[in-house]
């Protein structure tokens, strides 16, 4: 029985060291700095065709439908016809005209918001009165940005705030950030969704909040955050910073948004990190983003690696008794002869279906004895008692020996057979390849027959 190889996956592991330096008082002066960053950025603009689109980077919350929800608001270079929000398959979010040449897009607060904080693009389709043409969708990509920096310039804290996997029992997303200092410990206060603080090493921090701290952090978007750390000579830095819900992407098409954005595939790397973790881990940050690894949660190898036809040279010597034992009985008057018999295995993860018929053609890419397939015959395991293999004496017997070999089941097959010249004699070469769809494995068996004129 061949064992076909299976997709192996080379994990990544991530070691946190936790500092073991003491914390000291200090009143010493603080320094300032106002860091300018891509969050300071006012409006993210679009173009296509004759539309001009932007949108206001900063959400604002409001109360709407009884319910906190973020608000982003757009400006188009042309009057607003209609407007509709959506993700792929799902009618999502809400997108109004707020007046002939603006719009809103509202956000709910709950599932609607951390699904797009996560990672899910929201699509908002545009129908404009003039223009050509006039039909858009935006592409519009929402994430948790720090920004409004103030305070000493060696504490850094990163802009971004990334949505990772982490199972949790809820829904196995953390919102995760990072500060980098050289002083101990760190301590993160603000008057709501204060975030968790994991020492990584001596000058690094890692910032985790679930989906609900992360709501508190930044609703209202006015509220500050205060960071403050020991330095190794007992000063204390300090720094501030809000934390917002931003539009830190936007595209606009007037094509077909499934074609132009499909949904991305589990990717291989992400694949083989995610299975290649050990037995109980929980946090797989190492392995991608939120929206990458949840891709692979649920994938199988052959959703993510897909190959080529092709043949794979296996080793049949375990067939060599079942081929000796039907070549006795050949004598110099009477002759029957099958050559040793050549096994393949083909890919566990084809990029489009096998069939005899492709096999075929993948012999003769590389084997200049193989006949064209229509000198052949194509048939089935029934129709295998018709070929000079498997209808004479032994080859029900060499039949079952092959079968245990490959697997057994379903065989797809192709004959051949033709008349050889011989003196004084008759002859013929024979060529049976044998498919079987449930292991993948190929066998070609040559030979010839003939008989003493």
């Amino acid at each position: 029985m061949v064992n076909k190889s299976r997709f192996l996956a080379i994990g990544l592991l991530a070691a946190l060291a936790v500092p073991a330096c003491a914390a000291q008082d200090s009143t010493l002066p603080e320094e300032t700095e106002s860091a300018a960053s891509a969050a300071t950025a006012t409006r993210i603009y679009a173009s296509e065709g004759d539309l001009d689109f932007s949108f206001e980077t900063l959400g604002t919350f409001e109360e709407r439908d009884g319910v906190r929800a973020l608000i982003f608001r757009g400006t188009a270079n042309r009057y607003l016809q209609s407007v509709f929000s959506f993700v792929p398959d799902d009618a999502f979010a809400q997108a109004n005209i707020i007046s002939e040449r603006r719009l809103e897009v509202v956000i709910h607060e709950g599932h609607e918001l951390n699904s797009l904080l996560s990672g899910l693009p929201l699509f908002v389709a545009i129908n404009t009165f003039t223009g050509t043409p006039n039909q858009y969708t935006a592409r519009v990509e929402i994430s948790a940005r720090f920004y409004d920096f103030l305070g000493a310039s060696d504490l850094w804290i990163d802009e971004a705030v990334q949505p990772y996997y982490a199972v949790n029992g809820v829904d196995n997303i953390v919102y995760r950030g990072g500060v980098n200092v050289l002083g101990y410990p760190l301590t993160v206060t603000a008057p709501d969704g204060a975030p968790t603080v994991f020492p990584i090493d001596a000058d690094s921090y890692r910032l985790d909040w679930s989906y609900a701290n992360l709501h508190d952090a930044i609703d209202p978007h006015t509220q500050s955050f205060s960071f403050s750390a020991t330095r190794p000579d007992g000063t204390v830095a300090k720094k501030s910073a809000r934390l917002v819900a931003r539009v830190t992407g936007l595209a606009l098409t007037s094509g077909d948004p499934y074609n132009v954005w499909p949904t991305p595939a589990c990717e291989p790397a992400v694949y083989a990190c995610y299975h290649s973790q050990p037995a109980g881990t929980t946090d797989f940050a190492a392995c991608g983003t939120y929206r990458q690894v949840q891709r692979c949660v649920y994938a199988s190898a052959c959703d993510v690696m897909q190959e080529p036809l092709s043949l794979s040279s296996i080793d049949a010597s375990s067939l060599e008794p079942a081929r000796a034992a039907w070549n006795q009985g050949s004598s110099g008057y009477n002759w029957r002869n099958i050559q040793p018999i050549a096994a393949y295995d083909t890919p566990e993860c084809p990029a489009s279906p096998v069939t005899i018929a492709s096999v075929i053609d993948e012999i003769a890419a590389t084997d200049q004895n193989q006949p064209a397939s229509e000198y052949g015959t194509f048939t089935d395991r029934a129709g295998l008692a018709a070929t000079n293999f498997f209808g004479s004496t032994g080859g029900s017997a060499l039949l079952a020996a092959i079968d245990a070999f490959a697997g057994g089941g379903d065989i797809e097959a192709w004959s051949y057979s033709e008349q050889v010249s011989c003196h004084n004699c008759t002859d013929f070469v024979s060529r049976v390849v044998l498919y079987y769809p449930g292991s993948g494995v190929v066998l070609v068996l040559d030979g010839n027959y003939g008989y003493d004129s």
